[in-house]
């Protein structure tokens, strides 16, 4: 979700050097294998020592975050409960509703966590609190394909009370209780499906919304308004069309065979391309290529990289948590078009700092912040620059944060002597 810089690097004479084949490259610095070029030192030394040739050696140094990251935040107001994911330790974290202080400045004791290699919580994403059933979701992101379920009591390292395989990079979870089903925003297929609130292993969903029609681009956050029969769902804008979807698990695959079986030609010409970002509105009941109800989407509409979404049913509003620029917007429910929002919360005073999940109870919103170790609580009629009524820290004030959101391959520029990691 983040990149270590958003600045231009400095010009640099010569081509960018990667990691060494041990042909031009660095040699190390006290043994770290990021140094000098070769022209300054002699070349890399190879170890003459077994034991320095593999098996478990502890690095030379590590850049890591031992802190939770908030990522999706759920409200239970029946219990008086809060639970976040966390993408950074893959646990999630359930607090007291009123957890939290606007002065403190030690990190919220958690009632509970769920963390470890059983539980099969990874790069968790949305969440969803399900007070009657007394259980517990979250959805696996970009890596594990999966949805977990857990009961309210869970903590520490324990295995999942069921798990369904669901499409490679499912994001956003809504639960409609009276319904009883839970439907998933997938970011590539640009789809929402929707399953049984019970689905288990590789249970098919109940109904799909996907296809040129629905809008979608990248969708994220997800909310099933039951009051209005409506579901919400915000898009980043980035469209990839079906040709260009690779299958990654079996779900895709399966799914892919059934789009396919039909005997529609495949256009080898599509090219994906970058939409503005929106928030797209469709009828509780959709199914298939269909059209949004309303969309919100503009330059006046302020929508930047939304991700968590929220509709507060009682007083007819749209939450949306605006990543590209550090701030919630609250829109009318029946707003369409490129219209501005009601209400915006934006400013140093507000703490917001890439903000990823939004929540609506009690009159108060929830903010999950990425780029802190926040969460924030507000009244539901702020606006403006204004502080939080709470701040429940996972970490210590002033720790910093990786922004490690779910890197892999790694490399380094020899000329900038800069670790380049992309999320």
């Amino acid at each position: 979700m983040f990149v270590a810089t958003t600045e231009a690097a400095e010009e640099t004479e010569g081509a960018m050097c990667l990691m060494p084949d041990g042909v031009d490259e660095v040699a190390a610095e006290g043994g770290s294998g990021f140094g000098r070029t070769v022209s300054e030192q002699s070349p890399i030394a190879i170890p003459k020592r077994s034991d320095a040739e593999g098996g478990d050696l502890a690095p030379v140094r590590m850049v890591v975050d031992p802190y939770p990251s908030f990522n999706g935040v759920a409200v239970d107001t029946t219990n008086n409960l809060v639970m976040m994911s966390d993408t950074n330790r893959k646990s999630l974290l359930v607090y007291d509703r009123d957890a939290g202080s606007p002065t403190s400045k030690e990190a919220a004791a958690p009632r509970q966590q769920i963390m470890g290699p059983d539980t099969g919580v990874g790069f968790v994403a949305g969440v969803a609190m399900d007070p009657a059933h007394r259980e517990l979701f979250t959805v696996n992101n970009d890596v594990e394909d999966r949805l977990v379920v857990f009961d309210y009591g869970a903590r520490g390292n324990v295995s999942p009370k069921r798990l369904l395989y669901v499409p490679h990079q499912s994001w956003g979870i809504a639960f409609a209780p009276k319904r009883d089903v839970i439907a998933l925003s997938v970011q590539t297929p640009n789809m929402v499906v929707v399953f049984r609130r019970d689905a288990k292993k590789f249970d098919a969903p109940v109904r799909s919304v996907r296809g040129p029609k629905t809008q979608m681009a990248d969708p994220h956050g997800i909310y099933f308004d039951e009051t209005h029969n409506e579901v919400v769902v915000a898009n980043h804008g980035n469209f990839r069309p079906g040709e260009l979807i690779t299958s990654y698990t079996a779900y895709d695959a399966r799914e892919s065979r059934q789009e396919r079986s039909g005997g529609d030609k495949v256009d080898e010409n599509a090219r994906g391309r970058f939409l503005p970002s929106s928030v797209t509105v469709y009828d509780g009941d959709a199914n298939g290529d269909v059209a949004p109800r309303r969309v919100i989407q503009g330059p006046l509409s302020q929508i930047d990289w939304p991700m968590g979404v929220a509709v507060d049913e009682a007083n007819s509003e749209i939450v949306v948590a605006n990543n590209g620029d550090n701030s919630v917007l609250v829109f009318p429910r029946t707003a369409d078009g490129d219209v501005p929002p009601r209400r915006v919360i934006r400013g140093p005073l507000t703490g917001i700092k890439g903000p990823m999940g939004v929540a609506i109870a009690n009159d108060e919103i929830y903010v999950a912040n990425f780029g802190d170790h926040t969460a924030l609580v507000f009244p539901r009629v702020a606006a403006g620059n204004v502080r939080p009524r709470r701040i429940i820290r996972n970490a210590p004030a002033g720790r910093e944060t990786s922004g490690f959101g779910n890197p892999y391959s790694v490399a380094f520029d020899t000329k900038r002597r800069e670790i380049l990691v992309p999320n």
